[in-house]
């Protein structure tokens, strides 16, 4: 490549990101970076792995000008392209794939012929090769990191071609323009992130000004002040002080058809206190009622937001409802409360009491055909096996 040629390559490359800057989706974003990547190295294929967010890399694009191929996430995955673990089963850093490798050295490794390389395992490649029927030969990796340098994942280019179309390594003065382009892709892609955030902050932040406005219009449109009083009256469990079963038999359903308007998660934590019986039998119905309600309050306490749904599901079984709240997040706020039950001592009829709860836990997108009754089946199913095994431990429902 003459000056006169790798001038005009660098300045192409601001004309590549302005273009970068422009995509409107990362399908799109990441096809365009791959697309001039290849253009610019003469490379016969391409792909690009961002981070799976656990530990592995996953292939997101593959572009192939012999196989006619250019497919995203979908295909890739139809295919059953293994995802390129960053780490060994031992925790030590996988150095032995190249992709891996670029990642944890945040470094471009170039391999000019795969088949007598030491360094590195090119079983994957071989594998795509074997399944297409495409020979590999050499490699240009390169690391697509941010501003702040994070891992996005890896630019690889495949088969260097000549001005003939024969395969051979890539030349040098290619290199410093791939990693010009990716610099520009990663940080093209750090902005198309921060944007969707915004974007997603700001359809949730509609969703909740929809909930409070569908709330006040509720609350405006009751007969009166003593009906709202009465009504509210009526919902509450006159032991724990919390919301009747009543009250969550009729405000799941509200809450489900929301979300099944809106498209978010509700989850679901049915809990049980674990050998309380023996509480009631030993110090007597009255400390058992203090003892309820003690708790109850402990749980209202913990789930607070306007949206949060705590209730006496009944005899000792409370249920909370979480709407927004993932699955994750539903594990984790249920193990929290089981170790704060677990670590606190109650007063019951003047008795220190310690008990112990057991939780099942399930997560849905109301569509389709389900039904509430369905995640309550499923809360109630995996409250049971926390109790066969063991009791005083939170298992989740897996669909």
């Amino acid at each position: 490549m003459n000056d006169e040629t790798q001038a005009s390559a660098y300045l192409r490359l601001i004309d590549i990101g302005i273009a970068l800057s422009a995509e409107k989706n990362l399908d799109s974003l990441l096809k365009h970076i791959l697309l001039e990547a290849k253009s610019l190295a003469n490379a016969d294929a391409g792909i690009v792995l961002l981070n799976s967010g656990k530990n592995t890399l996953k292939f997101s694009i593959i572009l192939n000008d012999t196989l006619g191929l250019l497919r995203g996430d979908e295909f890739v995955g139809s295919m059953n392209l293994p995802e390129i673990p960053l780490y060994k089963e031992d925790g030590l850093p996988n150095l032995s794939s190249v992709l891996s490798c670029v990642v944890h050295r945040g470094e471009t490794i170039v391999v000019d012929d795969a088949a007598s390389s030491e360094e590195f395992d090119f079983s994957t490649a071989q594998s795509f090769s074997e399944m297409l029927d495409y020979p590999t030969s050499s490699f240009l990796t390169v690391p697509l990191r941010t501003l702040s340098d994070e891992s996005l994942g890896v630019l690889q280019l495949i088969n260097a071609k000549d001005d003939r179309g024969k395969i051979g390594p890539f030349a040098q003065e290619i290199i410093p323009l791939i990693e010009a382009l990716s610099s520009q892709a990663s940080v093209a892609m750090e902005n198309r992130a921060l944007l969707d955030e915004q974007e997603a902050l700001k359809k949730q932040l509609e969703r909740e000004v929809d909930i409070r406005t569908e709330e006040l219009k509720d609350a405006l449109s009751k007969l009166s002040e003593a009906h709202i009083i009465l009504k509210e009256m009526n919902t509450i469990d006159a032991v724990t002080g919390i919301r009747n079963r009543q009250y969550f038999d009729d405000t799941l359903g509200q809450e489900w058809r929301r979300a099944k308007r809106q498209g978010y998660d509700i989850s679901m934590l049915l809990l049980d206190i674990d050998h309380f019986k023996k509480v009631n039998d030993t110090y007597g119905h009255l400390a058992g009622d203090e003892c309820l309600a003690a708790i109850a309050k402990e749980i209202d306490q913990m789930f607070n937001r306007p949206s949060d749904v705590v209730a006496r599901y009944g005899g000792e079984e409370f249920v909370v409802v979480l709407p927004y709240v993932s699955a994750e997040n539903a594990r984790s706020l249920a193990e929290q409360l089981r170790q704060l039950i677990e670590q606190s001592t109650y007063l019951g009829d003047g008795h220190a009491l310690n008990v112990t709860v057991s939780i099942g836990v399930a997560t849905i997108s109301p569509e389709g055909e389900v039904a509430p009754r369905d995640l309550i089946g499923w809360s109630d199913s995996v409250l049971y096996e926390a109790k066969a095994s063991g009791r005083n431990r939170v298992c989740q429902y897996r669909q």
